[in-house]
């Protein structure tokens, strides 16, 4: 028997249930139908209770840009009238109360002849909270590379995430010197009766989540502070503080050694979520570079004072040279460092004590000094970085204090200082650098880097008279990757997704992570030509969308169990905008291409774009 031909009505109604993704039609201002993923994301409310409701009968009163829900909603409905189509954040309310922030697209279609909009919702929750966790993390980097103090900089870390959750509240707790008794790092948010109950007790197992977790150096999540018996202890104090839950991970500084604790507290009993516990991961590894940075820089002023003795058991070297920059003396902590004996250097020029680049730094300073034209007295100081040989081939990191000597006559007879090892500290520094402009996951340029990257080739195509262009890229099929197998087959999908984007571009171009499953790359100076420098654009767009399409294998363990490989298809939607600067904003080029992107999407995914508007 053959099947009878589906009609026009049933493929519509086929596809508008089946789509993943929300969809929901609005007229006049009132929802008239939906699909069943709107539904589900609204919390289990029926087709019917939602039709003949307004945008504003299921959103809280005020909208994040602080337009009432309702007043939002007819300006968003008459720019899609007027423009044909418009993209913009919407927060919804569930039907038990709790907001979730999506982005809706509207787009106006002719249904019996009466103009109906085509409603596109898509839930940006966690991209948001990680763009805010990636914001916040930046100002912490930028605060650890400006020397700020370790108070100042815990209390931003504690108060960054709490902002990313306002009903969350944090505490670092750091070990005191024998490692066995928690002091108050950072808890802006707790009681101080709390904070003060809490100081300096004695590490443990049942000394509530903090003791526990800094006692055996693993997470410790008590859901429920009334009920777990690591809080029998303190059940009546946390009552007191109104304190129901409380996640508490480890900060270990690099070696391993447990430096102190970060917890999130709930006011009542909540179980943590799987971009929680990566929350509270990214967050205590965020306070340990500060932990560790202190320390260091402790030690450098315990050095400091050492240094000021001036005797041969001094830990920095101190040295002198002859007027022509010959070595007269070095002190045995040059041995202990380098590894030359005093006979090795005495008599041989400075110079042999650096790297070609600590020569080149050196030599710098010496012309920098002669082009000024200034007379060197016994109370000016030299203090420069330079790297230094070792005898074993290796290379350390020395900053140098010196100044001249002088004769009778005021003439310069030589020059003598000291050499202080600052490799660990130049190491950190890089450090706080690498992190503060590449995302941590997969080691690719962030958005800061983009955009100084960004800059740099529209300058290069200024000078050159040739085309650049900026792609923006967004994975096809990553969320139900992240849902079915949770965010470390998400991690290990982006670290290989940006191995086959590097390997897909010229070294002198730019791939960058832009946030979530979304990633920018960088074309310089392409053509003078459009038309030859579209082309050069396409065949790149194409070889990373098919690189991209390629299965992934990933190799997931969990609790200690067998690994398991999951093998996943992920296609990737490409928007791309070929240009020559003329001024143009960078801003602007990215939207363009992000515009783009999502015509992609629209189109059917797994595709390429070019931007058609006027540059």
């Amino acid at each position: 028997m053959t099947p009878s031909p589906l009609t026009n009505a049933d493929l519509y109604r086929c596809a508008f249930e089946g789509m993943c993704d929300p969809i929901l039609l609005l007229k006049e201002g009132r929802f008239v139908d939906c699909n069943a993923a709107a539904l589900k994301m609204l919390g289990g409310i029926t087709k019917a209770q939602l039709v003949d409701r307004t945008p504003g009968d299921i959103s809280p009163a005020y909208q994040p840009d602080g337009r009432t829900s309702a007043e939002k909603a007819e300006a968003m409905i008459a720019t899609t009238l007027r423009d044909g189509f418009h993209r913009f954040e919407w927060m919804h309310a569930r039907a038990d109360g709790s907001e979730f922030l999506v982005e809706i697209s509207l787009t106006p279609i002719t249904v019996g002849g009466e103009v109906v909009l085509l409603t596109l919702w898509r839930d940006i929750t966690e991209r948001k909270r990680a763009e805010q966790f990636e914001q916040f993390r930046g100002r912490v980097l930028e605060l650890l590379a400006g020397d700020q103090p370790l108070p100042a900089i815990l209390e931003t870390i504690v108060r960054g995430v709490e902002q990313l959750d306002s009903a969350m509240l944090c505490t670092i707790l750091l070990l005191d010197k024998d490692g066995m008794h928690l002091k108050t790092g950072a808890a802006p948010s707790l009681p101080d009766f709390y904070n003060r109950a809490i100081e300096s007790v004695e590490i443990g197992i049942g000394v509530g989540s903090c003791g526990t977790a800094a006692f055996t150096g693993e997470r410790v999540i008590v859901d429920d502070i009334a009920t777990h018996p690591y809080w029998a202890p303190f059940t009546e104090l946390a009552a007191r503080a109104d304190l129901g839950a409380c996640w508490s991970q480890p900060i270990r500084s690099s070696t391993g050694q447990v430096l102190g604790t970060f917890a999130i507290y709930h006011r009542a009993a909540h179980r943590p979520a799987e971009s929680d516990l990566h929350l509270i991961e990214q967050t205590a590894h965020l306070a340990s570079i500060a932990i560790e940075r202190n320390v260091a820089a402790e030690k450098l002023r315990d050095s400091e004072a050492h240094y000021r003795l001036l005797t041969e058991d001094a830990l920095d070297v101190i040295w002198k040279t002859d007027s022509e920059l010959r070595m007269t003396y070095i002190s045995p902590a040059d041995e202990r460092l380098r590894g030359y004996r005093a006979d090795e250097v005495v008599g041989h020029h400075v110079f042999e004590l650096f790297t070609d680049e600590g020569i080149a730094t050196a030599k710098e300073i010496m012309r920098q000094r002669k082009a000024t034209g200034s007379r060197a007295t016994q109370a000016d100081f030299i203090n420069f970085e330079a790297q230094h040989r070792c005898k074993d081939g290796r290379t350390i990191w020395g900053e140098i204090f010196s100044t001249a000597m002088f004769d009778e006559h005021g003439a310069i007879t030589g020059y003598h200082g000291i050499t202080r090892e600052i490799s660990k500290r130049k190491q950190m520094e890089e450090q706080v650098r690498q992190l503060a402009f590449h995302d941590s996951l997969t080691n690719l340029p962030n958005r800061r880097l983009l955009y100084d990257r960004l800059k740099q080739s529209m300058a290069a195509g200024k000078r050159s008279g040739c085309h650049n262009a900026v792609m923006f890229l967004d994975l096809d099929n990553f969320k139900p990757l992240n849902d079915a197998h949770g965010h470390e087959a998400g991690d290990l999908l982006l670290i290989l997704a940006a191995d086959r984007l590097k390997k897909s571009i010229r070294e002198s171009d730019t791939v960058a992570r832009f946030g979530g499953d979304e990633f920018v790359v960088v074309l310089n100076e392409l053509d003078a030509d459009r038309a030859a420098s579209r082309a050069l654009a396409g065949n790149v767009a194409e070889k990373i969308r098919a690189a991209l399409s390629a299965p992934y294998l990933l190799t997931i363990s969990k609790d200690g169990k067998t690994d398991t490989v999951i093998e996943h298809r992920c296609t990737v939607s490409i928007g791309v905008v070929v240009f020559i600067n003329r001024d143009l904003n960078q801003d602007d080029i990215l939207k363009w291409a992000d515009a783009t992107m999502y015509l992609a999407k629209e189109q059917g995914r797994n595709m390429i774009c070019f931007f058609e508007g006027e540059i």
